[in-house]
This record gives C-alpha cells, structure tokens and sequence, in this order.
C-alpha cells in the first residue's frame, strides 16, 4: 500500500528515520505490515507500508489504523493517496521503459 503522509496542523516534519520509527512504534502484531519505506516528497513524505491483506480494503483500514495510532502519540498524519502495490509496481514499470 502506497500512501502520501502529510502533517496536520502545519506541524514540521519529523526526519524520515523519525517517521519510519513512528509509523513502526504504531504497527501491531496481526496488522500485516511487514515492511516500512519512506522518502521525502516536499513538506510531505512518501511512505510503502508492504501490507499482507487478502483485499485492498482490508490493507486500507490497516494503513489508516496505524496513522491513528500514530497521531494518539505523535504527530499526525493524513493519507492522501494509496495505490495498492501490484499498480505502484506495474507504474513503475513503465517509467523505467521510457
């Protein structure tokens, strides 16, 4: 699940070692994530949690509980975007064939 963080409030953004570590402090045992990436993207950041869900409703709902836990001990993020990871890979695909 690929997804765009931005912070509410105007808040600064916290490095990205800061916000794999609080997007990981808010993953619990069975939600799924097994790998954290981020990068930064303007005042935003991008951020692949690699999510194992059997729909891509289900993955969603896990994104957004973690971005709630995170904003019940940090800054708080908002999802913008999510593309599920066989369309992100598919794109990515075909920007490196041009």
């Amino acid at each position: 699940m690929n997804v765009r963080l931005d912070l509410a409030d105007g808040a600064p953004s916290p490095s990205l070692p800061e916000t794999r570590a609080l997007l990981w402090a808010a993953v619990r045992p069975g939600d799924g994530v097994e790998h954290i990436y981020a990068q930064p993207c303007g005042r935003s950041v991008e951020a692949v949690l690699f999510v194992e869900r059997p729909t891509l409703a289900e993955a969603e709902r896990c994104c957004d509980t973690v971005l709630d836990r995170c904003a019940a001990g940090g800054p708080r993020f908002s999802r913008h975007s999510s593309v599920p990871l066989p369309l992100l890979v598919e794109l990515l695909g075909e920007q490196s064939e041009r």
